[in-house]
């Protein structure tokens, strides 16, 4: 893997391919309900979510100057308080987070595969069917076919944002500015905060690329430059999309339709022939979510096990000569998303058992959450070094990066049953330093 072969434009894209996903699609009415239905809310609490990764960003670049080993988040938690919290950060992504996340995006574009083919039921056997082939389809490109999965990456963001212009045109142009309300519009009270969580599902993604790093020509510019760029992107794309499709639709409008909003607008300005187009722009763009994050998940075993973190790896740290890749690592990240998978499937069909209840329960929201404890741990050390070195205007940036973390992590703790799946979440976690192999610390 030590083979440079990614440059700028594709660590942005697959922070902005990643970021914007589904989320951007299927979180602006969770919004309006968390605002209950004040557009201006909403449009605050884009900006609020936003803090976290512009801030976080700016933070993660300070370590990716220094550092372009194999890694990640891994490396620069191990920069930052040693290889035990490195370990667990990765132990963390490799059993959680990624295989979560990925499970979850690609049973998503699954739905809308099914959609253009006119299979409704989301718990029809097709869509888990098409869900696995399409898993597995996107595992061949990356371990066979690297810079076409790189390729797809650039493609996916560019039909991804050219469909979000497009929407966000129409609007601003043709919809009705009286559409931004700035006052609640329903009786319910407000809930902010569950906001912030939507949000941070739809900004989430964008600390993939440093595990690519030792992959990009020129990794100590282009990383950070990419930090940098890709939040601030993001961020302007989902504003205007935002602000375009209430300016359309109208708050009330967008909560009835939930998610089926952007469908509407497009089947009631180009017909079925659009709905479909639409459906495949989404496919593509979410498929292309889930192709990022393969294409930094597969690498994380192996980032692991060059560190002999893991059990047996030898096994994982053994690059193909011909692919250039650790064949076992991707097997093992397979093996874990279809575990993670047949979670997601108890909750669709609300399986429950004793204290554990499976019903409504979001395979994507607490792992998504949980990292923002190990982001923490690294703006925390940052404010340390820029103190010491007495940088007070740089320390602005992790302690605002602090603080949309805490709100992230406020807004998870408030959700149904969180305490439970936190605890859990955290025995899983503790279970990494149980399995880990002993070794000696330097």
């Amino acid at each position: 893997m030590k083979k440079e072969k990614f440059g700028l434009f594709t660590a942005v894209s697959m922070i902005a391919g990643i970021v914007i996903g589904s989320g951007i699609f299927f979180k602006t009415d969770d919004i309006l309900f968390a605002t209950s239905g004040s557009v201006l809310s909403g449009v605050l609490l884009w900006v609020v979510g936003a803090v976290g990764i512009i801030f976080g960003g700016l933070c993660v670049s300070e370590y990716a100057k220094r550092n372009n080993e194999a890694g990640g988040l891994i490396t620069y938690c191990e920069m930052a308080w040693g290889k035990a919290w490195g370990y667990l950060a990765g132990w963390f992504q490799v059993s959680f987070y990624f295989p979560a996340i990925s499970a979850i995006l690609a049973f998503v574009s699954s739905i809308y595969v099914g959609l253009l083919f006119g299979i409704q039921n989301p718990l029809d056997y097709r869509i888990w069917l098409i869900t696995i082939l399409s898993l597995v389809g996107i595992f061949v490109l990356n371990i066979f076919q690297t810079m076409w999965a790189s390729r797809f990456q650039n493609l996916s963001l560019i039909v991804k944002l050219t469909a979000l212009i497009l929407l966000s045109v129409v609007g601003i142009f043709f919809g009705d500015p009286v559409n931004f309300t700035m006052q609640p519009i329903t009786d319910k009270s407000p809930q902010l905060f569950a906001g912030l969580v939507a949000c941070a599902f739809a900004y989430d993604g964008w600390f993939v690329a440093p595990s690519i790093a030792h992959e990009l020509k020129n990794p100590k510019r282009d990383l950070p430059l990419a930090l940098i760029f890709s939040p601030v992107l993001i961020l302007c794309i989902y504003l205007t999309y935002f602000i375009g499709i209430n300016f359309i639709l109208g708050p009330e409008t967008i909560m009835a339709l939930g998610d089926g909003s952007v469908g509407y607008i497009v089947n009631h300005f180009l017909g079925d022939f659009g709905t479909k187009a639409v459906y495949i722009t989404v496919i593509i763009s979410v498929l292309g979510s889930v192709n990022g994050l393969v294409l930094g998940y597969i690498r994380m075993p192996y980032a692991l096990a060059i560190r002999d973190d893991l059990p047996m790896s030898h096994h994982f740290k053994t690059l193909d000569n011909k692919y250039n890749i650790s064949i076992n690592s991707a097997i093992l990240c397979f093996i874990l998303i279809m575990l993670w998978l047949g979670l997601h499937a108890l909750s669709q069909f609300k399986i429950s058992s004793g204290f554990i209840n499976f019903s409504g329960f979001e395979i994507d929201a607490i792992p998504i959450v949980l990292t923002y404890f190990f982001y923490l741990s690294l703006y925390f050390r940052l404010i340390d070094i820029l103190f010491k070195t007495q940088k007070y205007l740089k320390i602005l940036l992790p302690v605002m990066a602090t603080l949309g973390a805490f709100l992230v992590i406020y807004g998870g703790m408030s959700q149904d049953n969180a305490l439970v799946y936190f605890l859990l979440s955290f025995m899983g976690i503790g279970l990494g330093l149980i399995i880990r192999p002993k070794q000696k610390e330097i």
